[in-house]
């Protein structure tokens, strides 16, 4: 999940910790955290949490599954998939 920490400006920093794998969030087993900067004025206005060797390692098993079935749908199915996928992240945004 993500948590929220202030800033020294007060402005509520996001800390996003899972990532999106096997068609779920899950906790991150990676432990590196980079932050966000925003380009136009430096400022940092979050931070993620890199995924590491296992949280890759999930994924690619995970890609591999639903390759088996995944790779036989049409472009009209996937387009569905891909629009569940982007409310389900967009829901999730907050930034």
């Amino acid at each position: 999940m993500a948590t929220m920490k202030t800033g020294s400006s007060g402005d509520a920093i996001k800390t996003i910790t899972n990532h999106y794998i096997d068609g779920t969030f899950v906790e991150s087993h990676g432990r590196e955290v980079v932050d966000i900067i925003r380009p136009t004025n430096g400022r940092v206005i979050g931070r993620v949490t890199l995924g590491d060797e296992e949280d890759t390692r999930r994924a690619i098993a995970a890609a591999k599954r639903a390759f088996a079935t995944f790779g036989k749908t049409t472009k009209e199915e996937r387009a569905k998939i891909l629009r569940r996928l982007h409310e389900a992240a967009s829901a999730r945004s907050t930034i």
